[in-house]
């Protein structure tokens, strides 16, 4: 289970990066647009914890993607 996990929160990791880097937006605005601390983005970006669901949903409005995609749920 432990490694299952871990690959979650990779692929969770990875996606919110993917879709911020699409999404041309900078962490700065991103952190003022979702109400986010900027060190919480940060620590969200590099792996180092995972937001919980009020933050995934703040942060998939400000991206443009639903958090289905970003779990990890559906293709698309």
């Amino acid at each position: 289970w432990e490694g299952t996990q871990m690959d979650c929160k990779k692929q969770i990791t990875y996606r919110l990066c993917t879709a911020r880097i699409n999404s041309g937006k900078a962490y700065r605005q991103l952190a003022e647009e979702t109400g986010i601390a900027l060190n919480t983005l940060n620590a969200y970006m590099n792996g180092g914890t995972m937001p919980g669901a009020d933050k995934l949903a703040a942060l998939c409005q400000a991206l443009g993607v639903s958090a289905d995609w970003v779990l990890g749920l559906c293709g698309g």
